[in-house]
């Protein structure tokens, strides 16, 4: 393929920006509401799967660069990624099975290679 992108990581890389935005934005909330209610226990999980969720966030932005520029190191998350999905039945095991699929064709496996 000669390091030209196909368009299907084109868009696996941007559902991994959307996906780390959507799980910025709900880590933050949870981190806030985390906050109001102090020490308590629901405060204390509620932070705790907040700081998960802005972690997952940035894992996925890195994740869609590493995509983005056909790094063979980000197939092999995306791959780890929707292995994971599989468990999320029955919505995230059917996107994880086109995911899984895609990821595995030859044309798909050629761009990533160096």
């Amino acid at each position: 393929m000669g390091g030209e992108r196909p368009g299907g990581i084109t868009i696996l890389a941007i559902l991994y920006i959307l996906g780390g935005l959507f799980a910025l934005a709900g880590g933050a909330m949870m981190l806030s509401g985390g906050s109001m209610f102090g020490n308590a226990l629901g405060g204390t999980i509620l932070t705790a799967v907040g700081a998960i969720y802005v972690i997952v966030g940035l894992i996925d932005f890195v994740v869609a660069y590493g995509l983005w520029n056909l790094q063979p190191w980000a197939r092999t998350v995306a791959i780890v990624f929707a292995i994971i999905g599989l468990l999320s039945f029955p919505i995230g095991t059917i996107i994880s099975i086109i995911i899984l699929w895609y990821l595995f064709k030859p044309e798909i496996k050629e761009a990533f290679a160096k």
